[in-house]
């Protein structure tokens, strides 16, 4: 991992070296302590990046981080840390990120462990003074429903926020981009066209779909959908391509899709940080 403030190089071999203690925990809805293990993780860098850390819910398990910013926007940031069972028919070792074929392997690199790194890089990276107020919520029950979710959200007091990020977002195999953008205003329209300047200036095509990311279980089910975001502004981007094989063996990042990502995502920060 990297050091607070400092510019990583290479995406790809930053991201496998710094998920891998993630990946190994292997936090699955059976194995506690190795969910316990990753949300701990996650806690300790966002209190290091100053943020303030709640844990709600019976069990601890929803984290619920604020940190205050530049500009009048509060931008939600969405995401889980458990993973699915990894089950058999794997090329490489389930739960050991591997670096192959232009690739980066292992359980929960594409759901969400992996997208879930590179947002918390990009933030360690990012300038403070360019950064809007952030509240980051995450769970750890996605792969089983989110029961502690939908008990708890409607019981929690949460500030407005302007704009909600999705946990990733999608890439096609040309290298092409879908932005995935609802109910945007004069306000949070110009942080998308700010994702768009980024992927032409990379030479990628983007196009905008006015809807949600897909779920598992169907949007109805999920937590942050159904209680947070609801008719709130909403963009979903991220690294995930057709062959992520989400739930399927050999689930992976493409390393070409990384450091784009994470140049939106930082575009995103500043231009929000921007808006007075």
């Amino acid at each position: 991992m990297k050091t607070s403030g400092g510019e990583v190089g290479d995406w790809g071999e930053a991201l496998h070296v710094g998920v891998s203690p993630w990946v190994a925990a292997r936090p699955t809805e059976a194995n506690i302590a190795g969910r316990e293990h990753v949300c701990g993780s996650v806690v300790a860098w966002l209190e290091r990046l100053g943020f303030h850390v709640e844990r709600c819910g019976p069990s601890g398990g929803i984290v619920r981080a604020s940190r205050a910013g530049t500009g009048r926007l509060r931008l939600g940031l969405i995401g889980h840390y458990d993973v699915e069972d990894a089950g058999s028919g794997w090329t490489y070792p389930s739960h050991e990120a591997t670096r192959a074929g232009g690739r980066i392997f292992g359980r929960g690199l594409a759901d969400n462990l992996g997208p879930l790194w590179l947002r918390l890089a990009a933030i360690d990276e990012h300038a403070s003074d360019s950064t809007p107020s952030l509240l980051l919520v995450l769970q750890g029950e996605e792969e089983i429903g989110s029961p502690e979710a939908h008990q708890t959200f409607p019981k929690l007091q949460w500030p407005r926020v302007d704009l909600w990020l999705e946990e990733t977002g999608y890439f096609e195999l040309d290298g092409s981009q879908r932005i995935l953008a609802r109910n945007h205003d004069e306000a949070t329209a110009p942080i998308v066209a700010a994702v768009e300047r980024v992927a032409a200036g990379d030479g990628r095509a983007s196009r905008r779909h006015d809807r949600f990311l897909n779920k598992a279980l169907g949007p109805a089910q999920c937590p942050f959908l159904t209680h947070l975001v609801r008719d709130r502004p909403y963009l979903a981007i991220g690294p995930n391509d057709p062959a992520s094989a989400i739930h399927r063996p050999d689930e992976s990042l493409p390393e070409q899709n990384l450091e784009l990502s994470v140049r939106q995502f930082r575009a995103v920060l500043t231009a929000a940080s921007e808006i007075d």
